[in-house]
């Protein structure tokens, strides 16, 4: 599957499942994705691979369906992003010491 078909089976199945998300939720769609961000940083913390893993997707589906509910083409976005991204120096933002 592609980004835009994980995009739309996420959203599908969240819909399914009780979850249905508007634009006016997008504070408690990015809390609970901040939730997952969290989680895999206590999974790294604890050197639990398995549960890493298990969060860094667990990241992607809040991400995909976000991106569903707001109609936006992740995709095409990472792609434009990623060609902004090419373009900038290496370590950009650090500050010089």
């Amino acid at each position: 599957m592609n980004i835009k078909e994980w995009q739309r089976t996420i959203t599908d199945w969240a819909i399914s499942k009780g979850f249905n998300w508007t634009p006016e939720d997008v504070d408690t769609m990015l809390l609970r994705l901040h939730s997952e961000v969290s989680e895999a940083g206590e999974e790294a913390r604890d050197d639990d691979l398995e549960g890493f893993k298990e969060e860094l997707a667990d990241i992607a589906i809040r991400l995909f369906n976000i991106a569903g509910v707001f109609g936006v083409d992740l995709e095409k976005e990472i792609e434009k992003k990623m060609k902004v991204n090419k373009e900038r120096p290496r370590l950009h933002g650090r500050k010089k010491k």
